[in-house]
């Protein structure tokens, strides 16, 4: 459909069978002249120089438009142009009158044809489909040397770039890989974690996924075993004590115990927890002895939380068996009416404060350390704090060595939401007064005082905040 918007037109009087909007008043704009303003499917808003406006059907209107009177210089410029050929210059007229090309266009041969219309070079494009459409909704693909349609673009991860490319190309260029919807390269693959499962001849995440030794390539399923499930074999459960939570924790506790992961069998671990809680393999830990426990999402209230954990032996059990420096303890916390990005901006002041507790993890790639801003713009999977779409995960948490640790850890993410803050400076003061009493439970005042020294130094390295100032 021609977009008549800018062009002017007269007012005109139209029966019901075209459209049912023609009121007495409109008789007074008869032959009057206005700017069509807006344009629909069925309409047109015509608005006229007192500054009424009014909608007409739209296949009436281009009997009423008011065309363009070439001058003697201009019509000289179209026949010069077309080589004085009459037609040509008639569909030119018509061509300018309607908006798709200028007269300048003509004078400096930049125009093309199609039909019979003419088009200017600097603002229509033809796509590689054959049709004319604006400039600024189409796409110069590189790899075809043509023009497409933007919407028939995608994104194409290269290496740590992104760039977009018509899905055409994509399709039949076999150095990209199709995953969810998106086209990689063999580097772009690799640094999203992304695998080839030979058993389903489909990519998957690492994490998906399971390397076999015999086979030497990755699967999509861990073999059954006795004690542990495969990695995300199950669903995710949940637990709440009112009918209106306002917060949700989870938690994820890595384990290294091959006595006390090969202690029961997974149905009967999974019976004695209610079949609330999950427990895994995981590709980061050791295959003999390494399993994941995957809580269910609580409702955030500690004493009914702890009251659960603690009255359920195989839970303390495995919660407090042994860890390595591969085990880590990531705590997912989420809140009702916010989505993940909501939250997060709702306690980033006290980013520093968890850099400061597991200082010893913020230069790992598993938990990169970085500054709020980045955080939210990057949002990588192996970040220190990930921010998911309903939640934040904070992944920084090193590995949980106990019940008590684990319970301390909960009380400190409550404490945070009694106090939030987006700002640094007024988290560093809640530290250093209303929490003071927890960190005590762990830390003495030697290392109360270093805790609050790397507090300023992680902030200063990271936002480039000095506390101090």
């Amino acid at each position: 459909m021609r977009n008549y918007v800018g062009l002017k037109v007269k007012g005109f009087k139209f029966d019901k069978e075209h459209y049912p909007g023609f009121v007495d008043e409109m008789y007074d704009y008869i032959d009057k002249v206005g700017t069509i303003a807006y344009q629909g499917e069925r309409v047109i808003r015509i608005k006229f120089e007192d500054g009424r406006d009014w909608n007409y059907p739209i296949e009436l209107i281009k009997n009423h438009i008011i065309f363009k009177t070439m001058t003697y210089s201009e019509l000289k410029i179209l026949y010069y142009a077309l080589d004085d050929c009459k037609d040509n210059v008639k569909c030119a007229i018509d061509s300018i009158n309607y908006g798709y090309v200028s007269i300048e266009d003509f004078e400096n041969d930049c125009y093309f044809k199609d039909e019979d219309t003419y088009y200017s070079s600097d603002e229509w494009v033809t796509t590689n489909q054959g049709d004319v459409i604006s400039m600024d909704n189409a796409f110069y693909c590189e790899g075809i040397d043509e023009w497409v349609h933007y919407d028939d673009t995608v994104t194409a991860y290269e290496g740590n770039r992104e760039n977009r490319y018509s899905r055409r190309y994509l399709e039949r260029n076999s150095d990209y890989a199709l995953f969810e919807g998106e086209y990689y390269d063999d580097d772009a693959l690799d640094r999203h974690d992304v695998v080839w499962c030979e058993d389903i001849e489909e990519y998957r995440y690492r994490d998906d996924a399971y390397w076999s030794e015999d086979r030497d390539c990755w699967v999509s399923e861990y073999p059954q075993e006795e004690y542990i499930r495969g990695y995300h074999n199950g669903s995710y459960q949940s637990i709440d004590f009112s009918l209106k939570p306002k917060y949700r924790i989870g938690y994820e506790i890595e384990k290294e115990d091959e006595n006390v992961r090969n202690s029961i069998e997974i149905s009967d671990f999974e019976s004695a927890t209610n079949h609330k809680w999950r427990k895994e393999r995981d590709g980061s830990l050791n295959d003999c002895s390494g399993y994941e426990l995957i809580s269910p999402t609580f409702e955030l209230n500690i004493p009914k939380i702890f009251k659960h954990i603690e009255e359920n032996e195989q839970l303390v059990a495995h919660i407090n068996a042994d860890i390595s420096y591969s085990c880590g303890g990531h705590i997912h916390l989420s809140e009702k009416g916010l989505n993940g990005n909501e939250l997060f901006n709702k306690v980033k002041g006290y980013t520093p404060l968890f850099y400061a507790l597991y200082y010893g993890r913020v230069n790992k790639t598993y938990a990169k350390g970085k500054s709020n801003r980045d955080l939210e713009n990057e949002n990588e999977k192996y970040q220190a704090i990930k921010i998911h779409h309903d939640r934040i995960e904070f992944r920084i948490i090193s590995a949980v060595p106990n019940v008590k640790t684990l319970k301390w850890r909960t009380k400190l993410l409550k404490s945070i939401l009694d106090n939030p803050t987006d700002d640094v400076h007024q988290a560093y003061f809640n530290v250093d007064t209303k929490f003071t009493k927890l960190l005590k439970e762990t830390y003495s005042d030697e290392r109360l005082k270093e805790l609050k020294q790397r507090f300023i130094n992680f902030t200063k390295e990271f936002e480039n905040i000095d506390i101090n100032n």
